[in-house]
Protein backbone atom coordinates (compact mmCIF):
# COMPACT_ATOMS: atom_id res chain seq x y z
CA UNK A 1 0.00 0.00 0.00
CA UNK A 2 2.77 2.42 0.93
CA UNK A 3 4.58 1.70 -2.32
CA UNK A 4 1.52 2.64 -4.36
CA UNK A 5 1.61 6.14 -2.81
CA UNK A 6 5.20 6.82 -3.83
CA UNK A 7 4.02 8.53 -7.00
CA UNK A 8 2.94 11.50 -4.83
CA UNK A 9 6.43 12.49 -3.56
CA UNK A 10 7.79 11.54 -6.98
CA UNK A 11 5.41 13.92 -8.74
CA UNK A 12 6.22 16.66 -6.23
CA UNK A 13 9.95 16.27 -7.01
CA UNK A 14 9.35 16.47 -10.75
CA UNK A 15 7.11 19.54 -10.43
CA UNK A 16 9.59 21.18 -8.04
CA UNK A 17 12.36 20.82 -10.62
CA UNK A 18 10.16 22.12 -13.46
CA UNK A 19 9.08 25.12 -11.37
CA UNK A 20 12.66 25.88 -10.40
CA UNK A 21 13.77 25.66 -14.02
CA UNK A 22 11.12 28.16 -15.08
CA UNK A 23 11.79 30.60 -12.24
CA UNK A 24 15.59 30.44 -12.50
CA UNK A 25 15.93 30.48 -16.28
CA UNK A 26 12.96 32.57 -17.42
CA UNK A 27 11.49 34.59 -14.56
CA UNK A 28 13.48 37.29 -12.81
CA UNK A 29 14.89 35.80 -9.66
CA UNK A 30 16.19 32.57 -8.21
CA UNK A 31 14.18 29.41 -7.65
CA UNK A 32 13.82 28.06 -4.14
CA UNK A 33 15.43 24.79 -5.09
CA UNK A 34 18.40 26.53 -6.71
CA UNK A 35 18.76 28.73 -3.64
CA UNK A 36 18.67 25.69 -1.38
CA UNK A 37 21.49 24.16 -3.44
CA UNK A 38 23.57 27.33 -3.73
CA UNK A 39 23.55 28.52 -0.15
CA UNK A 40 25.22 25.54 1.58
CA UNK A 41 27.76 25.13 -1.23
CA UNK A 42 28.55 28.86 -1.18
CA UNK A 43 28.79 28.90 2.62
CA UNK A 44 31.20 25.97 2.47
CA UNK A 45 33.42 27.79 -0.04
CA UNK A 46 33.33 30.98 2.05
CA UNK A 47 34.23 29.12 5.24
CA UNK A 48 37.03 27.19 3.55
CA UNK A 49 38.52 30.36 2.06
CA UNK A 50 38.30 32.13 5.41
CA UNK A 51 39.87 29.30 7.41
CA UNK A 52 42.66 28.67 4.92
CA UNK A 53 43.13 32.40 4.21
CA UNK A 54 43.20 31.63 0.52
CA UNK A 55 40.61 33.69 -1.28
CA UNK A 56 41.45 31.88 -4.50
CA UNK A 57 39.15 29.16 -3.15
CA UNK A 58 36.27 31.51 -3.98
CA UNK A 59 37.20 31.36 -7.66
CA UNK A 60 35.79 27.81 -7.63
CA UNK A 61 32.35 29.23 -6.85
CA UNK A 62 31.33 29.33 -10.51
CA UNK A 63 31.95 25.68 -11.45
CA UNK A 64 30.82 24.40 -8.03
CA UNK A 65 27.52 26.29 -8.02
CA UNK A 66 26.74 25.59 -11.67
CA UNK A 67 27.51 21.87 -11.37
CA UNK A 68 25.69 21.68 -8.05
CA UNK A 69 22.58 23.17 -9.63
CA UNK A 70 22.65 20.94 -12.69
CA UNK A 71 23.31 17.80 -10.64
CA UNK A 72 20.57 18.74 -8.17
CA UNK A 73 18.01 19.28 -10.93
CA UNK A 74 18.96 16.04 -12.68
CA UNK A 75 18.99 13.83 -9.58
CA UNK A 76 15.68 15.14 -8.27
CA UNK A 77 13.95 14.69 -11.63
CA UNK A 78 15.53 11.25 -11.99
CA UNK A 79 14.49 10.12 -8.51
CA UNK A 80 11.03 11.66 -8.89
CA UNK A 81 10.23 9.77 -12.09
CA UNK A 82 11.72 6.60 -10.58
CA UNK A 83 9.25 6.81 -7.68
CA UNK A 84 6.38 7.41 -10.11
CA UNK A 85 7.15 4.27 -12.14
CA UNK A 86 8.12 2.19 -9.10
CA UNK A 87 4.84 3.00 -7.31
CA UNK A 88 2.89 0.57 -9.49
CA UNK A 89 4.13 -3.07 -9.54
CA UNK A 90 4.30 -4.29 -13.11
CA UNK A 91 4.36 -0.81 -14.62
CA UNK A 92 7.69 -1.74 -16.22
CA UNK A 93 8.78 -5.12 -17.51
CA UNK A 94 12.09 -6.47 -18.75
CA UNK A 95 11.99 -6.60 -22.56
CA UNK A 96 13.52 -10.08 -22.63
CA UNK A 97 12.27 -11.70 -19.44
CA UNK A 98 8.84 -10.09 -19.18
CA UNK A 99 9.31 -9.87 -15.40
CA UNK A 100 8.55 -6.74 -13.32
CA UNK A 101 11.60 -4.56 -12.85
CA UNK A 102 13.47 -4.06 -9.59
CA UNK A 103 13.94 -0.60 -8.12
CA UNK A 104 17.49 -0.46 -9.53
CA UNK A 105 16.23 -1.44 -12.99
CA UNK A 106 13.49 1.20 -12.75
CA UNK A 107 16.10 3.81 -11.82
CA UNK A 108 18.15 2.71 -14.83
CA UNK A 109 15.10 2.90 -17.13
CA UNK A 110 14.27 6.43 -15.99
CA UNK A 111 17.90 7.46 -16.47
CA UNK A 112 18.06 6.49 -20.11
CA UNK A 113 14.54 7.80 -20.70
CA UNK A 114 15.10 11.34 -19.42
CA UNK A 115 18.47 11.41 -21.17
CA UNK A 116 16.49 10.58 -24.37
CA UNK A 117 18.69 7.56 -25.14
CA UNK A 118 15.68 5.23 -25.50
CA UNK A 119 17.57 1.93 -25.24
CA UNK A 120 14.40 -0.17 -25.05
CA UNK A 121 15.78 -2.76 -22.63
CA UNK A 122 12.76 -2.21 -20.38
CA UNK A 123 9.22 -1.64 -21.64
CA UNK A 124 5.95 -0.25 -20.29
CA UNK A 125 3.16 -2.72 -21.20
CA UNK A 126 0.15 -0.50 -20.44
CA UNK A 127 -0.82 2.63 -22.45
CA UNK A 128 -0.81 4.86 -19.34
CA UNK A 129 2.79 4.02 -18.49
CA UNK A 130 3.83 4.33 -22.13
CA UNK A 131 2.43 7.87 -22.15
CA UNK A 132 4.21 8.64 -18.89
CA UNK A 133 7.42 7.33 -20.47
CA UNK A 134 6.97 9.83 -23.29
CA UNK A 135 6.30 12.62 -20.78
CA UNK A 136 9.44 11.67 -18.84
CA UNK A 137 11.46 11.81 -22.07
CA UNK A 138 10.03 15.25 -22.88
CA UNK A 139 10.83 16.32 -19.33
CA UNK A 140 14.42 15.21 -19.90
CA UNK A 141 14.59 17.22 -23.11
CA UNK A 142 13.31 20.29 -21.24
CA UNK A 143 15.87 19.70 -18.50
CA UNK A 144 18.70 19.67 -21.05
CA UNK A 145 17.37 22.76 -22.83
CA UNK A 146 16.98 24.77 -19.64
CA UNK A 147 20.40 23.66 -18.44
CA UNK A 148 21.87 25.33 -21.53
CA UNK A 149 19.64 28.37 -20.92
CA UNK A 150 21.05 28.51 -17.40
CA UNK A 151 24.73 28.25 -18.33
CA UNK A 152 25.02 30.48 -21.41
CA UNK A 153 23.82 33.76 -19.81
CA UNK A 154 26.15 33.11 -16.88
CA UNK A 155 29.11 33.09 -19.25
CA UNK A 156 27.97 36.35 -20.89
CA UNK A 157 27.33 38.05 -17.55
CA UNK A 158 30.74 37.04 -16.24
CA UNK A 159 32.34 38.50 -19.35
CA UNK A 160 30.59 41.85 -18.73
CA UNK A 161 31.55 41.76 -15.05
CA UNK A 162 35.20 41.22 -15.92
CA UNK A 163 35.11 43.99 -18.51
CA UNK A 164 33.85 46.50 -15.95
CA UNK A 165 36.21 45.25 -13.25
CA UNK A 166 39.22 45.47 -15.56
CA UNK A 167 38.24 48.98 -16.67
CA UNK A 168 37.92 50.19 -13.08
CA UNK A 169 41.07 48.40 -11.92
CA UNK A 170 43.13 50.14 -14.58
CA UNK A 171 41.48 53.47 -13.79
CA UNK A 172 41.78 52.97 -10.00
CA UNK A 173 42.68 50.97 -8.07
CA UNK A 174 40.73 52.53 -5.15
CA UNK A 175 37.83 54.95 -4.76
CA UNK A 176 39.87 58.16 -4.51
CA UNK A 177 42.33 56.91 -7.11
CA UNK A 178 39.40 56.60 -9.55
CA UNK A 179 38.57 60.28 -8.99
CA UNK A 180 42.17 61.52 -9.10
CA UNK A 181 43.06 59.67 -12.29
CA UNK A 182 39.81 60.62 -14.00
CA UNK A 183 40.44 64.27 -13.04
CA UNK A 184 44.08 64.37 -14.14
CA UNK A 185 44.59 61.65 -16.76
CA UNK A 186 41.34 61.03 -18.63
CA UNK A 187 40.39 63.16 -21.63
CA UNK A 188 36.75 63.22 -20.49
CA UNK A 189 37.58 63.90 -16.87
CA UNK A 190 35.04 62.83 -14.26
CA UNK A 191 32.55 61.91 -16.98
CA UNK A 192 34.59 58.73 -17.44
CA UNK A 193 33.13 57.57 -14.10
CA UNK A 194 29.55 58.47 -14.94
CA UNK A 195 28.23 58.66 -18.50
CA UNK A 196 30.96 56.47 -20.02
CA UNK A 197 30.00 53.55 -17.77
CA UNK A 198 26.23 53.68 -18.26
CA UNK A 199 25.94 51.01 -20.98
CA UNK A 200 27.94 48.32 -19.21
CA UNK A 201 26.49 49.18 -15.78
CA UNK A 202 22.98 48.79 -17.21
CA UNK A 203 23.86 45.43 -18.78
CA UNK A 204 25.37 44.11 -15.56
CA UNK A 205 22.49 45.45 -13.48
CA UNK A 206 19.92 43.81 -15.75
CA UNK A 207 21.80 40.49 -15.67
CA UNK A 208 21.90 40.49 -11.87
CA UNK A 209 18.25 41.46 -11.59
CA UNK A 210 17.41 38.43 -13.75
CA UNK A 211 19.93 36.17 -12.01
CA UNK A 212 20.81 37.39 -8.48
CA UNK A 213 22.94 34.28 -7.88
CA UNK A 214 25.60 35.86 -10.12
CA UNK A 215 26.70 37.75 -7.02
CA UNK A 216 27.93 34.43 -5.59
CA UNK A 217 30.45 34.03 -8.40
CA UNK A 218 33.94 35.33 -7.63
CA UNK A 219 37.17 35.76 -9.57
CA UNK A 220 40.66 35.06 -8.33
CA UNK A 221 42.57 38.04 -9.74
CA UNK A 222 41.86 41.50 -8.40
CA UNK A 223 41.68 43.00 -11.86
CA UNK A 224 38.75 40.67 -12.72
CA UNK A 225 36.89 40.95 -9.40
CA UNK A 226 33.63 42.91 -9.45
CA UNK A 227 33.32 42.49 -5.67
CA UNK A 228 36.18 44.96 -5.14
CA UNK A 229 35.82 47.25 -8.16
CA UNK A 230 32.10 47.92 -7.72
CA UNK A 231 32.45 49.01 -4.04
CA UNK A 232 35.32 51.26 -5.13
CA UNK A 233 33.13 52.80 -7.83
CA UNK A 234 30.21 53.24 -5.42
CA UNK A 235 32.43 54.95 -2.86
CA UNK A 236 33.94 57.18 -5.58
CA UNK A 237 30.48 58.25 -6.76
CA UNK A 238 29.47 59.11 -3.20
CA UNK A 239 32.58 61.26 -2.84
CA UNK A 240 31.79 63.02 -6.13
CA UNK A 241 28.25 63.76 -4.98
CA UNK A 242 28.80 64.58 -1.33
CA UNK A 243 32.48 65.37 -0.88
CA UNK A 244 33.18 67.94 -3.56
CA UNK A 245 31.91 71.50 -3.93
CA UNK A 246 32.22 71.33 -7.71
CA UNK A 247 29.20 70.76 -9.92
CA UNK A 248 28.31 67.06 -10.09
CA UNK A 249 29.29 65.51 -13.44
CA UNK A 250 26.53 64.60 -15.85
CA UNK A 251 25.08 61.13 -15.31
CA UNK A 252 26.20 60.84 -11.68
CA UNK A 253 22.75 59.99 -10.33
CA UNK A 254 22.18 57.36 -12.99
CA UNK A 255 25.49 55.69 -12.21
CA UNK A 256 24.74 55.75 -8.48
CA UNK A 257 21.30 54.26 -9.13
CA UNK A 258 22.85 51.37 -11.09
CA UNK A 259 25.41 50.63 -8.40
CA UNK A 260 22.73 50.89 -5.71
CA UNK A 261 20.53 48.43 -7.63
CA UNK A 262 23.43 45.98 -7.89
CA UNK A 263 24.06 46.17 -4.15
CA UNK A 264 20.38 45.51 -3.45
CA UNK A 265 20.32 42.36 -5.58
CA UNK A 266 23.54 41.35 -3.84
CA UNK A 267 21.84 41.73 -0.45
CA UNK A 268 19.10 39.32 -1.56
CA UNK A 269 21.67 36.55 -2.00
CA UNK A 270 23.20 36.91 1.46
CA UNK A 271 22.26 35.02 4.61
CA UNK A 272 24.58 36.93 6.96
CA UNK A 273 23.69 40.33 8.45
CA UNK A 274 25.27 43.36 6.82
CA UNK A 275 28.46 44.68 8.44
CA UNK A 276 28.79 48.19 9.79
CA UNK A 277 29.42 51.01 7.36
CA UNK A 278 33.15 51.40 6.64
CA UNK A 279 35.10 54.37 8.04
CA UNK A 280 34.58 57.68 6.28
CA UNK A 281 37.39 58.35 3.79
CA UNK A 282 39.97 61.06 4.40
CA UNK A 283 39.72 63.42 1.42
CA UNK A 284 43.15 64.99 1.94
CA UNK A 285 44.57 63.46 -1.30
CA UNK A 286 41.77 65.11 -3.28
CA UNK A 287 42.35 68.44 -1.54
CA UNK A 288 46.08 68.19 -2.22
CA UNK A 289 45.31 67.55 -5.90
CA UNK A 290 43.50 70.88 -6.12
CA UNK A 291 39.89 69.68 -5.92
CA UNK A 292 37.41 71.79 -3.97
CA UNK A 293 36.53 69.54 -1.04
CA UNK A 294 33.70 70.11 1.43
CA UNK A 295 34.26 70.35 5.15
CA UNK A 296 34.69 67.12 7.07
CA UNK A 297 31.48 67.63 9.06
CA UNK A 298 29.37 68.25 5.95
CA UNK A 299 30.83 65.23 4.20
CA UNK A 300 30.29 62.95 7.20
CA UNK A 301 26.69 64.16 7.50
CA UNK A 302 26.16 63.31 3.84
CA UNK A 303 27.66 59.82 4.26
CA UNK A 304 25.36 59.21 7.22
CA UNK A 305 22.35 59.57 4.92
CA UNK A 306 23.84 56.84 2.69
CA UNK A 307 24.85 54.49 5.49
CA UNK A 308 22.72 51.57 4.24
CA UNK A 309 24.27 51.83 0.77
CA UNK A 310 27.80 51.87 2.21
CA UNK A 311 26.99 48.87 4.40
CA UNK A 312 26.00 46.94 1.26
CA UNK A 313 29.21 48.02 -0.46
CA UNK A 314 31.16 46.83 2.59
CA UNK A 315 29.30 43.51 2.61
CA UNK A 316 30.08 42.97 -1.07
CA UNK A 317 33.77 43.50 -0.43
CA UNK A 318 33.70 41.14 2.54
CA UNK A 319 31.92 38.48 0.48
CA UNK A 320 34.87 38.57 -1.89
CA UNK A 321 37.15 38.57 1.16
CA UNK A 322 38.69 41.94 0.37
CA UNK A 323 39.72 44.46 3.02
CA UNK A 324 38.15 47.91 2.94
CA UNK A 325 41.55 49.58 2.95
CA UNK A 326 42.14 47.92 -0.44
CA UNK A 327 39.07 49.77 -1.71
CA UNK A 328 39.92 53.07 -0.05
CA UNK A 329 43.56 53.13 -1.20
CA UNK A 330 44.75 56.00 -3.37
CA UNK A 331 47.71 54.52 -5.21
CA UNK A 332 48.30 51.16 -6.86
CA UNK A 333 50.42 48.71 -4.88
CA UNK A 334 52.38 45.60 -5.92
CA UNK A 335 50.25 43.00 -4.17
Amino acid sequence: MLRQLLWIPGLIMVLAVLTDLLVTCIQSGEGRLSRAIHRPLYALLQTTARLTRRRRTLSWSTPVLIMGTLVGWTLLAWLGWTLVFWSQPGALLGAGSGLPTTFAATFYFVGYTISTLGLGEIIAPDPLWRILTDIAAINGFFLLTFAITFVVPVAQARSDRRELALHLHRAGPGAQALILRAHTDHDRGLLSLTTDLHPILNRIDAAHLNSPYLHRFHDHDRQDALDISLPALGEALLILQGGLNTHAPQGLRRSLASVDSLTRTFERTQVWPLPDAPPAPDLTPLRDAGLDVRSTDDFHAYLHTHQAFRRRLHAMAQAGQWRWDQIAQVEQDDR
